[in-house]
């Protein structure tokens, strides 16, 4: 019998925590109220971007109308028209100087081929838009797994900053470097970070610089060395380097002090 006064001892026993299994994927999809965001790792064709053998990760940014779009038009075996096809992007390409049709680089047939092949392959994965859910904790921690020692170029397509900055900051935490550019830098001064203000004059980068942003500069006329640095990876500069090499065009955090500038391809 227990003597009175004493108590017996209670032992604590813990569950120990499950390791989570993160599993090595070529591409994450998630979806925020705007868009459908893809980190894809993979090689590049375009030697401008990185050596032909490198892995890198790119990211894209679709717009629920465009998925749509797509997913309708298969399923009544209907030709889809690039034009309509970019004329759906507002939510992701805003008031950019170049959304309308043909004015920008992404508007090309080979690009547009490959966001075509790849929405159809989330398509095909999804079935839906509805079906696309919000980035999980796993998907973040598998995104920052496939950034670990990745060049990572934001914004192959769309809007940059529509992925949240907590996850940027965290994915450039890891990579070997990065370039991001942004026509929201007005709306989004955080981004100043990582991403540079896509500006077309050196007015304009005079205006980024006091919102804190370095500028990626494309325009018809070469500007003064002491505004902007010429893109290495550029024509005029003789294709000194590429992207993932380079990484200039990374914000305040990254490389280099002064804006680069790039003549209108």
């Amino acid at each position: 019998m227990e003597q009175k006064g004493k108590f017996k001892r209670k032992v604590l026993f813990i569950k120990p925590v499950k390791k989570i299994k993160i599993m090595k994927k070529s591409r994450i999809v998630y979806s925020t109220n705007e868009a459908i965001i893809v980190f894809r790792s993979g090689k590049t064709a375009n030697k401008k971007i990185a050596d032909k053998k490198e892995n890198i990760v790119q990211t894209y940014s679709f717009s629920k109308d465009q998925y749509n779009y797509v997913l309708n038009s298969d399923l009544n075996g209907e030709k889809i028209s690039p034009k309509q096809f970019f004329d759906l992007a507002e939510a992701v390409c805003f008031d950019c100087v170049f959304r309308s049709y043909g004015k920008c680089y992404t508007h090309k047939y080979t690009q547009y081929s490959g966001f075509l092949s790849m929405l159809r392959s989330i398509i095909r994965e999804s079935g839906s838009v509805a079906s696309i859910e919000p980035l999980t904790p796993i998907q973040l921690l598998e995104i920052v797994n496939l950034s670990k020692g990745k060049y990572i170029r934001f914004g192959t397509y769309g809007e940059p900053s529509l992925i949240d900055i907590g996850l940027v900051a965290k994915v450039c935490d890891v990579a070997k470097n990065w370039t991001g550019y942004s026509h929201q830098w007005q709306r989004k001064l955080e981004y100043n970070k990582y991403f540079m203000s896509s500006v077309h004059s050196a007015m304009g980068a005079a205006h980024a610089q006091t919102k804190g942003f370095r500028s990626f500069i494309a325009s018809n006329t070469t500007l003064a060395n002491k505004i902007a640095v010429a893109c290495p990876a550029s024509k005029e500069a003789g294709f000194k380097s590429n992207c993932s090499k380079c990484g200039l065009c990374s914000g305040t955090f990254g490389k280099g002090k002064k804006s680069v500038q790039i003549l209108t391809h």
